[in-house]
């Protein structure tokens, strides 16, 4: 039987961290015990030496588009400490939820070099029926997506739609995941936004503002609300948006809010740049005010989970080119969000338990990844070994997504993975 002892470094563990030793045996944690103790029993254990260091769990990334390219997506995605991602899928037009699932898994799963969970992609909502679901379920599923907006896309679920699948989901033990942003009015500001002449990178972040965000969340609690239903409200990027979640909260709502890395590390001032279009994402960057509330949100619990909204490839809207709506957006960032993470989150004093957390823990119990997110006996062993003094700065060309370029170039980080072990395994 395998065995391995990461020996000496500080364990998060879900009671918190402190000074212990980590026994693994046959891929999963075996012991947490007391540092210099001895393992009782079994084959003699392989030393890793984690002194000075942090030992967390292995990440779970609640929220990846990794499928274009799987392979090179999951080898980045290890390189930042992320051992499980949850993907969703895209289907292709006509394509019913179940059998986007059953071809991700036929033809791109078996590429994958990390732990790959799928979330169904809702892309044609008024075709989506009670049977759909109760279908993805059976196949394994514990999610569905659904978006509030990208109407030229077929994509934009109408309120009847939303309030049913909430409804159907709630019955099954699904939970429904949302994109908030209210669609019709985007499609409004973006015409007046090329009216005003406004054809560049000012008029794409003008035609998506915080309203559109508070909006829909507002309605997607109140339909959940009606529905009885727990919802997860995907890459929330608002003052607003946070304080909507806890008044759903005082009521008693079941939601689960979610931010980005890049909405908590950049802000709109990128938009100033002469790159201006390496950082367009949707929802847009923020002002510096909203990223402060973004972190509030994570001091005081408001927010549940960080996802990286990896995009292994951007989208690239099928417009002639001349203004903002053929921009290409999206980034890939599921390397960076584990280090960019810790780093900003340790020197503004948030407690390890409560990254760990962010990063793992709540996102593998949101959608039920088990034996995933935290060191403790019985689960899997993806283990962090983390330097959390040494300095470094992102360099694009050194990330192992393939994009070759990143918004977060240049990012100044303190601490690093130093070994990930996964599966027992040190990689």
């Amino acid at each position: 039987m395998s065995r391995l002892l990461v020996e000496g470094g500080l364990v998060v563990t879900p009671d918190g961290p402190r000074e212990a030793d980590v026994v693994v045996e046959a891929g999963r944690v075996a012991a947490v015990l007391p540092r210099g103790s001895e393992p009782r029993g079994g084959a003699r254990a392989e030393a890793l030496d984690a002194r000075g260091c942090v030992v967390l769990p292995g990440g779970v990334d609640p929220h990846t588009h990794p499928l274009p390219d799987l392979r090179r997506a999951t080898e980045s995605a290890l390189a930042g400490g992320t051992t499980t991602l949850l993907a969703f899928t895209a289907p292709l037009p006509g394509e019913t939820p179940a059998d986007a699932w059953r071809r991700a898994e036929r033809e791109l799963l078996p590429l994958a070099l990390a732990d790959v969970r799928l979330h169904p992609s809702i892309w044609e909502p008024d075709r989506l029926r009670r049977a759909d679901l109760e279908e993805v379920r059976s196949l394994g599923a514990t999610s569905v997506k659904l978006f509030l907006a990208y109407p030229e896309l077929g994509m934009m679920a109408s309120d009847r739609a939303l309030y049913e699948t909430l409804r159907s989901a709630r019955d099954l033990g699904l939970l429904t995941m949302v994109h908030c942003e209210n669609g019709g009015a985007i499609e409004a500001l973006v015409e007046e936004q090329l009216a005003a002449g406004q054809t560049g990178v000012d008029g794409f972040v003008a035609a998506r503002p915080p309203e559109v965000e508070e909006e829909a969340v507002a309605r997607v609690l109140a339909l959940a609300r009606l529905a009885g239903a727990p919802v997860y409200l995907v890459h929330l990027s608002s003052a607003g948006s946070l304080e909507l979640v806890r008044e759903a909260r005082r009521r008693g709502q079941a939601v689960w809010a979610e931010a980005c890395t890049h909405h908590l590390l950049l802000d709109d001032s990128c938009y100033a740049r002469e790159d201006a279009l390496a950082f367009l994402t949707v929802p847009p960057l923020r002002s510096r005010e909203h990223v402060e509330a973004l972190w509030d949100g994570i001091a005081d619990g408001t927010i549940d989970a960080v996802g990286s909204d990896h995009a292994q490839s951007p989208y690239r809207p099928d417009v002639p080119e001349g203004d903002f709506r053929a921009f290409p957006y999206g980034f890939a960032g599921v390397e960076v969000r584990l280090p960019a993470l810790l780093s900003e989150g340790r020197r503004r004093g948030v407690a390890w338990e409560r990254l760990a957390s962010l990063l793992a823990a709540a996102p593998a119990r949101a959608f039920g990844v088990a034996g995933k997110g935290a060191i403790a006996p019985g689960a899997d062993a993806d283990l962090v070994v983390w330097t959390p003094e040494e300095e470094w700065t992102v360099r694009a060309q050194e990330l192992h997504d393939g994009r070759g370029s990143s918004p977060y170039d240049g990012l100044r980080l303190i601490g690093r993975v130093r070994v990930l072990v996964r599966g027992g395994r040190v990689e």
